[in-house]
């Protein structure tokens, strides 16, 4: 982890330990949840911090907190890795950009079949932000993180 995610996660820390006690109790990260658009119970947010409570505490102490997000800023790092090397799979001349025919071969591998070409068109359209009619790595890495589990 660098020292930039590090000060990133005691950040993040910061602002859910509302009482700067060191601690994040379950009222504090439900009201973290809730600020994200979550409803948990609060019967399901104790069940979350006794997952890494490794003191048994009944809170999560920074270096708890640091320990869950750096699994988690690893499994994003792997993840971006893996992303990047379909993209580079997949970008059979190497010039840094999907073509058409490469992005129809990869969702036709993908989806099994092959799209219509309205469908195809409206896939194109959607995932090519800045519409130079090929599709960069970004591109791509949005696609994906949107269809994962599909």
């Amino acid at each position: 982890m660098t020292e930039e995610q590090l000060k990133g996660i005691k950040a993040s820390f910061s602002k859910i330990d509302k009482n700067s006690d060191g601690r994040i109790s379950v009222t504090e990260l439900m009201r973290a949840q809730q600020a994200l658009g979550a409803n948990p119970t609060r019967k399901e947010v104790a069940k979350m911090i006794k997952e890494v409570d490794d003191n048994d505490s009944g809170f999560i102490e920074l270096n708890e907190y640091i320990e869950l997000m750096s699994e988690k800023v690893g499994m994003l790092e792997y993840q971006k890795q893996q992303m990047k090397a379909a993209f580079h799979h997949v970008d059979k001349d190497g010039s840094g950009k999907l073509s058409r025919d490469e992005l129809r071969q990869f969702l036709t591998s993908h989806y099994g079949e092959p799209l219509t070409e309205d469908e195809f068109n409206y896939v194109m359209g959607d995932m090519d932000q800045d519409g130079d009619g090929q599709i960069d790595i970004d591109e791509f890495c949005n696609l994906l993180c949107q269809h994962q589990g599909t």
